[in-house]
């Protein structure tokens, strides 16, 4: 029998609720672990006000269940079986799903090195990602929490894995200091062009990421030549 893999989804959510949406993709992302020898659990906190230190605690959990991967799945996202499938199914440490923002101007929280998206092995080598749809393989969960520096917060230690700094006059938010973060130790951040989850808010805002790549590259090598992909 194939060793099970254990994955924990970890969500902070302020007032302790989650969209219907969310919960809809749980449900179909639960299906698709039991038919894959996956074990899976969802661990929410809530009340925190601060998203670094609740992303801190869920960060200590992982660590502490020993799962195999964390994901970091935010309450007001909706993806598919598909979706979730790409995530998991790279054998990389840090791996991010693009989501689309809350505005009716379509942008994503993918950060790159270039103007365009290159792609290797048919994944976008990124500078950073946001934690909305974030996967972190225990090998990671290790070394960050090795290298973080630790605090107590109500007598349990934590690890300042997740936090704000301001960086050559650009203030980053706790998930792209995380990746950046990574990246200092040599290691990549990935994202998974064939991922498009949902944002959830005043209504739900979708989009096609690998659509949005194929435009962007086109309009780039329209003006600056062929992009060269390792594939």
């Amino acid at each position: 029998m194939d060793k099970i893999r254990r994955i924990m989804i970890g969500t902070p959510t302020h007032h302790g609720e989650v969209e219907l949406e969310f919960m809809m993709s749980f449900f179909q992302t639960m299906e698709l672990c039991v038919l894959n020898n996956i074990q899976l659990t969802l661990k929410t906190v809530v009340g925190c006000s601060l998203i670094q230190k609740a992303r801190d605690e869920l960060f200590r959990l992982a660590r502490e269940a020993d799962v195999d991967d964390l994901i970091f799945i935010d309450s007001d996202q909706a993806w598919t079986q598909k979706d979730f499938g790409n995530l998991i199914s790279p054998t990389v440490d840090v791996i991010g799903g693009p989501v689309v923002s809350k505005n009716d101007l379509v942008h994503y929280n993918v950060k790159t090195f270039d103007p365009h998206f290159q792609l290797f092995h048919g994944l976008i080598d990124a500078r950073g990602v946001g934690t909305g749809f974030l996967r972190i393989s225990k090998r990671a969960i290790k070394m960050m929490w090795d290298a973080a520096p630790k605090y107590y917060a109500d007598g349990i230690e934590n690890a300042s894995v997740f936090e704000t700094a301001v960086v050559d006059g650009q203030f980053m938010g706790e998930d792209i200091q995380f990746c950046n973060k990574w990246r200092a130790m040599g290691e990549k951040v990935y994202v998974h062009p064939d991922i498009s989850v949902s944002h959830i808010g005043k209504k739900k805002w979708s989009g096609d990421f690998k659509e949005y790549v194929r435009i962007a590259n086109a309009n780039w090598e329209a003006n600056n030549g062929k992009i060269q992909n390792n594939t």
